[in-house]
């Protein structure tokens, strides 16, 4: 792993995520053990210097023999779509931040990933894709979506540590929204739980961080759990949804994200022959035709591919101007010390493109109707893929 382990006292591992109430983020650090609290965080707009400051809690987990502290600040009063510069109490350095854009504004870009564990030098690992990434103006694109498998830790709490080091020059800079995949599964999931901060409805991380909701302009995005019973989660969508689907004059699009696709057709026999289509879609796909999902978001298959519109399984039109069913897109082609998968079953009638390269994903939503979506190559910056996805407003 090429990141060092630092776990010093001053604050390391700094990351930021959209906060649950209207006009907050949460900064999120870990020190060592020793480090004498409260956490607290200033900050400002930028050029005003640091007017203000937070102070958060502190707390811990000692599952896979972890030591230290982990910390969060809630930020308040944040105006949107404003830069905000902050520094952590205890490290003499700034960071920015671009505030999320007006509830129902465009455009909204961002960036997302899947399956990104920490650098290696093992063929296929993330080296490229967090390079790249670094990279990215994120004034420009202020939110990185993660959809699940994150860091590939093994169970070595260590790993955590250095991945998050690895993220801290992205991740400080910009909301890093995740959502949890089976490489986080290690001591029931005690490491992704305590480090993340997603927002929610119920105040509980336990539960906000494994499934949630929030709106970034005019994009309302839902996460949920690939990994955990669905039942429950259901309900939760369906909520959601029915919520969403009747705020859609105001936020017209809607993005669900999670680890496990509903669509792929790899080499994987269990992934996409059982569990995407006799598992996860019978629970979800009605939800998505019923309120009208866009784009959905996946990886945990190691390469790329995208579908047409689709629903249980049968493409209507291949049009995506206007899309008639949800698009599906496993990005899954971050880098990881497993490696990338080449192997692919016969092409099924609703895949439009499959590829396997190190990358990750650009979308801009430019307006209340059109988006558009880039595969981009980590090595290079050149663009794999793209389409541009229009979707009829009522």
């Amino acid at each position: 792993i090429a990141a060092a382990v630092r776990l010093g006292c001053e604050p390391e591992q700094v990351h930021l995520s959209d906060g649950a109430k209207s006009g907050t983020v949460v900064v999120s650090f870990a020190t060592c053990q020793s480090f004498v609290g409260p956490p607290s965080v200033s900050y400002g707009k930028q050029g005003s210097g640091f007017p203000y400051s937070s102070q958060g809690d502190s707390y811990t987990y000692t599952d896979g023999g972890w030591e230290g502290l982990l910390h969060r600040v809630v930020l308040s009063n944040i105006s949107s779509d404003t830069v905000y510069e902050y520094m952590c109490a205890g490290r003499n350095e700034t960071f920015k931040f671009r505030s999320k854009p007006e509830r129902g504004s465009f455009p909204v870009k961002f960036a997302a990933v899947a399956d990104m564990g920490a650098t290696s030098n093992n063929k296929g690992a993330s080296n490229e894709t967090i390079a790249a990434l670094r990279n990215i103006d994120f004034d420009e694109y202020p939110l990185l979506v993660h959809a699940g498998d994150i860091a590939y830790t093994s169970g070595d709490q260590s790993v955590w540590d250095a991945f998050m080091n690895e993220m801290e020059p992205i991740a400080a800079n910009t909301l890093y929204q995740v959502c949890v995949g089976n490489h986080e599964h290690y001591f029931n999931f005690s490491g992704y739980l305590h480090r993340f901060a997603m927002p929610g409805n119920t105040g509980d991380y336990a539960i906000d961080n494994l499934w949630g909701s929030y709106d970034y302009g005019g994009v309302h995005f839902v996460f949920f759990s690939t990994e955990h019973d669905l039942a429950p989660q259901v309900e939760f969508l369906k909520k959601d949804l029915a919520a969403a689907q009747a705020n859609r004059e105001q936020v017209p699009w809607v993005i669900a994200y999670a680890h496990k696709p509903l669509y792929c057709s790899t080499n994987d026999y269990y992934d996409c022959m059982i569990g995407g289509p006799k598992k996860i879609a019978p629970a979800v796909e009605p939800l998505f035709k019923q309120y009208g999902v866009d784009l959905f978001l996946g990886g945990h298959l190691h390469n790329y591919e995208r579908t047409y519109p689709v629903n249980k399984y049968k493409v209507q039109s291949k049009s995506y101007n206007p899309a008639v069913d949800t698009v599906h897109v496993v990005i899954g082609m971050a880098g990881d010390d497993e490696g990338l998968t080449y192997s692919w079953a016969k092409k099924p009638s609703w895949s439009a493109v499959r590829h396997t390269e190190l990358g990750y994903a650009t979308v801009e939503v430019i307006n209340a109707t059109n988006l558009r979506f880039e595969y981009v190559l980590s090595h290079s910056g050149e663009i794999s893929d793209s389409f541009e996805l229009v979707r009829l407003r009522d």
